[in-house]
């Protein structure tokens, strides 16, 4: 009996384990919400972390030092699940409590818990749209990444990332552009080692730059980014179409908006019309994800001058 701790903890973890659905725990919901099919498994998901977290509560309250990693483990997760399906209440809840232990475990030991609490407080940061959470954020991403640059230097590039979206605001562009920037060069120089984590990443830096610029009326410059973003995207989407294709569809979609605004309607229309083609495909395996991008694409043909 003296090892039953032991073995309940271990069931939770691989509880856990099982319910990580891709390679990088920390998207893998987010990645997964979008995905119809993956709903019941989702809802499966948060049965089992709700059973893994009332374990390793009970386990914590005789060995906090053991457990409470555990239990704030569990709780970013369920966060990450609830805010994926839009449960934003239960989702802060649960950031807020992981982060609390967090950082009471990183008074005792900063080298192994730093991460969580920056991690934790990233997922606040956009959960609620708060600056001050991701800015302190990418402070703690910016020291450890000073000792460890290959382990935070992608973390700084996705909290950056993350303040340039929220700075898209049309007062705070400037700021939103120097955070996009800041991260597109970090990501090429990652993407010059390994390409194929950190291609797309670039990509979409590029995307959301060219977004920037058309909204302060730098055409070229949207132009180019949009158009190395395609041409990157197209070369991920031959080896893995299911993931880039829709990629591919967005960008196209953005240069056919940037064209029709310079009026080049004949280039618009050929690129509303393969990215509708892309997402017409799509929506027949998943409707509910891919049907308002048909509707808005089939809309932009319609109101195209002829």
């Amino acid at each position: 009996m003296a090892f039953l701790p032991h073995a309940q903890r271990w069931r939770a973890l691989a509880v856990l384990l099982a319910w990580l659905l891709f390679p990088s725990w920390s998207g893998a919901l987010q990645t997964a919400t979008g995905h119809a099919e993956l709903r019941p498994q989702m809802d499966d998901a948060r049965k089992e972390y709700e059973e893994s977290l009332k374990t390793f509560r009970e386990l914590a309250r005789k060995d906090p030092e053991t457990y409470l990693p555990d239990v704030a483990m569990t709780l970013n997760n369920l966060g990450i699940l609830d805010s994926a399906q839009d449960r934003m209440k239960e989702a802060r809840k649960e950031y807020e409590e992981s982060l609390k232990i967090y950082r009471k475990l990183a008074q005792k030991d900063p080298e192994a818990y730093l991460p969580n609490v920056a991690a934790t407080l990233n997922n606040l940061g956009v959960l609620d749209r708060d600056k001050n959470r991701m800015e302190e954020a990418l402070k703690t991403y910016g020291e450890l990444a000073q000792k460890d640059p290959e382990t935070y230097l992608p973390y700084v590039a996705i909290t950056r990332n993350n303040l340039g979206n929220l700075n898209s605001d049309p007062n705070l562009i400037e700021d939103g552009r120097k955070e996009y920037e800041e991260a597109l060069k970090i990501y090429r120089e990652l993407a010059w080692k390994n390409p194929e984590t950190y291609l797309a990443d670039v990509a979409m830096i590029l995307n959301n730059l060219g977004i920037l610029d058309v909204a302060q009326n730098r055409m070229k410059e949207a132009r180019i980014e949009y158009e190395e973003a395609l041409k990157t995207f197209g070369e991920l989407a031959q080896k893995d179409p299911k993931t880039y294709l829709p990629d591919v569809a967005m960008v196209l979609n953005n240069l056919g908006i940037l064209d029709r605004d310079q009026n080049r309607m004949a280039e618009a229309r050929k690129e509303y019309e393969e990215a509708l083609k892309i997402y017409e495909a799509f929506a027949k395996q998943d409707p509910e994800q891919f049907r308002a991008d048909v509707k808005r694409l089939k809309k932009l043909l319609k109101e195209l001058p002829k």
